[in-house]
């Protein structure tokens, strides 16, 4: 192992910590863990970003049918279709980046990463804190029902 083998590691139990704060409720403490990890550049935040869309479509891809692929619809408050487009940018990535790292596709993904910091402005990289929030939030709730599913399991322990 050398020293970015070692640096990931420790980056991969902070995330790890990070969910378990976020299954529990506590997203503040969570994405407070997670922040020094993306400020430490675009290789670290695109790992977030990777490792919290692999964690929230686990189960998901665990059970999925041969030659399905995954999708995401976007609806207004009341139901009504809407368009992805019209999602803030930070929200669009989140699902465009999930959807696409379900369907295993990682080039297409880190595509979607790199656009999205293209420049890197002070809109993009609030667009990139935004995304990591919004996948940081799915990761956790794909956990806790995860979670809530085997305790129900196990007569409720």
């Amino acid at each position: 192992m050398n020293d970015t083998d070692g640096q990931f590691a420790e980056d991969t139990d902070t995330i790890m910590l990070a969910l378990a704060h976020g299954v529990t409720g506590d997203t503040d403490a969570g994405l407070t863990l997670l922040e020094p990890l993306a400020q430490r550049g675009p290789v670290h935040a695109a790992g977030i970003c990777a490792a919290l869309a692999e964690t929230l479509s686990a189960e998901a891809r665990a059970n999925q049918a041969p030659d399905h692929f995954f999708g995401f619809l976007v609806a207004t408050t009341d139901g009504q279709p809407a368009d992805a487009n019209d999602l803030p940018p930070g929200i669009r990535f989140a699902v465009q980046f999930s959807t696409t790292w379900a369907n295993g596709q990682r080039d297409t993904a880190y595509s979607l990463f790199d656009a999205l910091i293209d420049g890197q402005t002070d809109e993009q990289m609030q667009a990139l804190g935004d995304g990591i929030e919004a996948l940081f939030e799915m990761a956790s709730a794909s956990l806790r029902e995860v979670v809530d599913r085997k305790r129900a399991e196990k007569g409720g322990r």
